[in-house]
């Protein structure tokens, strides 16, 4: 607490209210929009810089920053601990370089910070972080971007949805709150110890970082998670970590393991035991899939994502199995919470077709292509439709949007060869 409890935290602090933190190596292009947007509303801006090749530090000084040269120990802990020593606002506001607040958000953070100033509440903020994903996830609850947000970007959002984490951004500057951790680090147990409490605010933060995969990141950060959990054995949080870490890396078997291990220290998360039973139906391990996925359906006020989520698995399932008409009522379930979701009606449109009811397999298909513009798997299950239906050159247009969608994929390429056999640019 403040030396002078009666004296407002502004004035402890010389003045300065808010302090953005922030940890940056190679920031690149996202680092000075989160600057410039971050400028009007906070009193100081604190980077530790842990070893940029590119430009990170000329670029955060011309935009007003403090940038101190920090060793980097392979602990993100550590290093954001360093940064803190250097800050002078009363509170600080932890940040990445590939995240970012819209202005409306910042305002009004920076109000909340205020009146706890003139309260002299020493209180700390939990804020949602949106994790954009290049593609749909069937981990942790994948949510679409809300049709009307009220937290948008002006640019739009990066992707058609995200998964979210919720942890403690903001926090008073005291020397006993300090994140712990040396990967997913949070500064949690310091607060509780403090006894300072948490209040949930409603401002996103809009991270970017797995817009940009990095394989190397990739298994730097999974080296970390496996450190993390020998650390801290008993923490399903941790094993959670590792498994999402294994995940980005492709490997679905060690991800397996970790979730497992997670559910076996809380059983209680629904998120983690969609994660098993998704994980598991990658696998080819079905039957237990199934018995993963059911009883994520049978939790007592599942989220309507992850219940939608669950029964769009265990449709694909049984669709696998060839029992399409035991996925008829699990997938009118997920279709019932989101009719819109276009891998829906992509699952919708094969189902129709194994059951042979080919018109309602077309407009399924066709709504996915339009539900799914950045995606190449509707395009070429229409397609495949259309070649049925004794339409080739409709097909033909469809196989080569898919192409255009995804020039990688070798369906679409084989495909495309066939109707046009010409050499295709790769």
């Amino acid at each position: 607490m403040p030396e002078n409890n009666n004296q407002p935290l502004s004035r402890v602090h010389d003045g300065r209210l808010l302090t953005l933190a922030m940890i940056v190596r190679d920031g690149g292009q996202n680092l000075a929009p989160l600057l410039a947007g971050a400028r009007p509303w906070v009193d100081e801006i604190v980077i530790g810089d842990t070893g940029s090749r590119d430009d990170s530090v000329s670029v955060a000084e011309n935009l007003g920053a403090r940038v101190h040269h920090i060793s980097w120990q392979d602990d993100f802990a550590a290093a954001r601990n360093q940064v803190l020593a250097h800050c002078h606002g009363a509170w600080i506001l932890s940040l990445d370089a590939d995240e970012l607040l819209c202005q409306t958000d910042w305002r009004d953070l920076r109000a909340w910070v205020s009146t706890m100033a003139d309260k002299n509440r020493q209180m700390a903020g939990n804020i949602v972080t949106r994790n954009y994903l290049p593609d749909r996830c069937g981990r942790r609850g994948w949510t679409p971007v809300p049709v009307n947000d009220a937290h948008a970007l002006p640019e739009g959002p990066p992707a058609e949805g995200f998964v979210t984490t919720t942890k403690v951004r903001l926090f008073p500057n005291q020397p006993a709150i300090r994140f712990r951790g040396p990967i997913h680090e949070t500064v949690e147990a310091s607060l509780w110890e403090a006894r300072i409490a948490v209040e949930d605010l409603p401002w996103p933060v809009h991270h970017f970082g797995y817009l940009q995969p990095s394989a190397e990141k990739n298994r730097r950060y999974l080296h970390l998670a496996h450190r993390k959990t020998t650390e801290q054995p008993h923490s399903a949080q941790a094993w959670a970590e590792l498994a999402d870490c294994a995940i980005t890396t492709g490997d679905h078997r060690q991800a397996l393991v970790a979730i497992e291990r997670s559910l076996v220290l809380d059983p209680s998360d629904a998120g983690r035991r969609l994660t098993a039973g998704w994980l598991l139906m990658n696998t080819g391990d079905f039957t237990k899939s199934e018995l993963q996925l059911a009883t994520v359906v049978g939790y007592p006020d599942v989220d309507k994502h992850l219940l939608a989520e669950a029964s769009h698995l265990r449709a694909q399932i049984a669709i696998q199995c060839e029992r399409p008409r035991a996925a008829v009522p699990l997938l009118a379930t997920a279709l019932r919470l989101f009719p819109d979701n276009g891998h829906f009606q992509n699952t919708l449109g094969t189902l129709n077709l194994m059951l042979g009811r080919s018109q309602a397999a077309r407009q399924a298909l066709q709504l996915s292509c339009e539900l799914l513009p950045h995606h190449a798997e509707p395009c070429l299950n229409f397609a495949l439709l259309l070649e049925a239906a004794g339409q080739p050159e409709q097909a033909a247009e469809y196989f080569s949007e898919a192409l255009r969608r995804d020039p990688t994929n070798e369906r679409a390429i084989a495909a495309v060869k066939k109707f046009a056999p010409v050499p295709i640019a790769r």
